[in-house]
């Protein structure tokens, strides 16, 4: 597996095929490069800095192969923003689905928790089991996968930062799931020092286990 960050909560993988499996091309990332080659986007809800609705409408219809599975909201954005009909895919936690060749497991439900009086968004979860290898996308939850491969999984994206994280759950989060690799993700509003403070708090030797810290800048590329 080779995922490549984009910034923010966008990442890509390549596809055996060719073309990459995009998830949460948004406006803090860098969309346009997310989106150059992309064969399918996936969505897990519909707040700006997770999906660039102009962005994602206009290589829909540019591109009449590539498909788009999201939220449901996350849907009726992209269709109310332009995009094919028949491109938008609404997905609901429990659905099993084979995307582009990968085996998309979607889970989660609700956004995590901003303020009691701010009502809480469509939240899903991506787990993507490709090429032998798996990865889990959260969204903005710190919900725990469902049907975990038996010996963990080989990378889990943790969000770090935003208005409704806490140091105190990315590291819970990190470490109740079990995985090779956590990469930190949400990370927009971090500045190098905050990069830095949360990389000594998440790192393993802090939090015992067995995973690999592996914080990416826009464009870096890890190989699984």
């Amino acid at each position: 597996m080779q995922l490549t960050f984009h910034g923010h909560a966008c990442v890509s993988l390549s596809l055996p095929d060719g073309g990459t499996l995009v998830i949460d091309p948004g406006t803090f990332s860098d969309t346009a490069a997310a989106l150059t080659g992309a064969a399918a986007v996936l969505v897990t809800h519909d707040h700006f800095d997770h999906v660039d609705v102009p962005a994602v409408a206009e290589l829909l219809t540019a591109t009449p192969g590539v498909e788009v599975w999201a939220s449901g909201p996350g849907a009726a954005a992209l269709r109310d923003g332009g995009a094919p009909a028949n491109q938008v895919h609404e997905v609901t936690a429990g659905q099993v689905l084979d995307i582009a060749g990968a085996r998309v497991t979607v889970g989660g439900g609700d956004h995590a928790v901003i303020h009691p009086e701010v009502p809480r968004a469509v939240n899903v979860t991506y787990l993507i089991e490709l090429g032998g290898r798996s990865l889990y996308h959260p969204g903005d939850s710190y919900d725990a996968p469902a049907g975990l491969p038996d010996d963990g999984l080989d990378v889990l994206l943790v969000p770090v930062s935003g208005p409704w994280t806490r140091l105190a759950e990315a590291m819970d989060f990190a470490r109740s799931v079990p995985a090779g690799a956590v990469v930190p993700i949400h990370d927009a509003p971090l500045s190098e020092i905050g990069h830095t403070l949360t990389g000594r708090w998440l790192d393993t030797a802090r939090l015992g286990g067995k995973y690999t810290y592996s914080r990416l800048t826009a464009g870096e590329v890890l190989a699984v």
